[in-house]
């Protein structure tokens, strides 16, 4: 009966948490990314990701990166946490891992394995 208790006041203060409205990252998104790569070497170079759909907490985006003028841009999908404390995003090649640091500032940090192996990561600001 004790832990019948315990479990349902847990379940009661948790409830919130999943009642909440997830954050919303429609909108443009730009910083820096740096990092290192076995066939970029160091790299740095400016990383854009447009979050043009939503869906409570699944994305879809299109992320840009490189110079201006010569940017490759790929499809890419993400999901969060509801407070958007965990914020995953994927392309064909590799991982972005973060979180938000702030209402307008997201952290991530790209990974990828294999022959092509990098970490690179990046403070993005939303562009108001």
């Amino acid at each position: 009966m004790k832990i019948a208790t315990i479990a349902t006041i847990s379940l009661l203060v948790a409830a919130p948490v999943f009642a909440a409205d997830p954050v919303s990252l429609i909108g443009t998104w730009k910083g820096e990314e740096a990092g290192v790569g076995a066939q970029d070497g160091w790299d740095r170079h400016e990383l854009i990701m447009e979050v043009r759909e939503q869906q409570k907490t699944a994305f879809k985006a299109v992320k840009s990166h490189g110079a201006p003028g010569a940017y490759e841009t790929t499809d890419v999908y993400g999901s969060m946490t509801p407070d958007g404390r965990v914020v995953v995003v994927v392309d064909a090649d590799g991982v972005f891992t973060g979180s938000l640091a702030g209402p307008d500032v997201l952290d991530l940090c790209y990974t990828e394995t294999g022959e092509d192996a990098s970490a690179k990561c990046a403070r993005l600001v939303r562009q108001k």
